[in-house]
């Protein structure tokens, strides 16, 4: 039986993703698996590359900033209240037109945020600068090998 609760961002539950500070506010442990809600502090110039995920639906809603998403041959150019979905399967990525965006990020099945644990660190006092360059090619291959573990073809 489902039991009522709430969550709000907190030290406990935020990380740094890939650059990004991330709060999961709800877990598969929260949801028998059903779905995951993930809090995102998006900079521009730590957008993800192109990848698909295969196991899970992804929804978007921007509540702060502008985000321009590319889901399969769509572009969706989002402001605040702005909802988008990527069914698995397609391949997508975003670009981040403000200096910074807060998305409400909603997987279905849970299981994303696994993917977010593993390649995060705590967040730190300084948030690091946006990359001048590529990632490395072993960041690259890092980065692939683990995601594909979740089932995220990069």
């Amino acid at each position: 039986m489902d039991i009522p609760f709430f969550r709000r961002a907190s030290e406990g539950n935020t990380v740094l993703f890939l650059g990004n500070k991330v709060s999961v506010l709800v877990g598969g442990e929260d949801t028998n698996g059903r779905y995951a809600t993930i809090l995102t502090e998006e900079r521009r110039g730590f957008e993800p590359p192109p990848h698909t995920h295969t196991r899970e639906d992804e929804t978007f809603c921007v509540l702060e900033g502008e985000i321009t998403y590319y889901v399969d041959d769509t572009v969706i150019h989002a402001t605040p209240g702005t909802y988008v979905y990527a069914p698995k399967g397609l391949k997508h990525t975003f670009k981040v037109n403000t200096e910074k965006a807060k998305v409400l990020l909603t997987v279905y099945p849970s299981g994303f945020e696994q993917f977010i644990n593993e390649l995060s660190v705590p967040v730190p006092e300084q948030l690091p600068p946006a990359p001048s360059g590529p990632p490395s090619p072993e960041e690259i291959q890092n980065l692939t090998m683990i995601a594909a573990k979740y089932g995220i073809e990069i």
